[in-house]
């Protein structure tokens, strides 16, 4: 499929580099970065699971933030452990 973008002179610029430092024509990178992006998952499909087990699990609002703000920091410490 053939397809015609706008882009701004500063945007054609950047991703002119980009493709560039790539070693591929603009062209090509341009196609790969629509594609890796159409193949990713939308955000809705991602959550879907979590909004359903959020639904039924019959826990409240303010337990569910507490949760999540549990798990968040969990997260972030385990990520301060990790060698750089």
């Amino acid at each position: 499929m053939m397809l015609s973008i706008q882009l701004s002179p500063q945007t054609e610029d950047r991703m002119r580099r980009q493709a560039q430092a790539a070693g591929k024509d603009l062209d090509q990178y341009v196609s790969e970065l629509v594609e890796q992006a159409a193949a990713r998952p939308a955000l809705d499909e991602l959550l879907a699971p979590l909004r359903h087990q959020f639904a039924t699990s019959g826990a409240t609002d303010e337990q569910l933030v507490e949760q999540i703000s549990e798990a968040q920091t969990a997260y972030r410490t385990e990520r301060r452990k990790r060698p750089a």
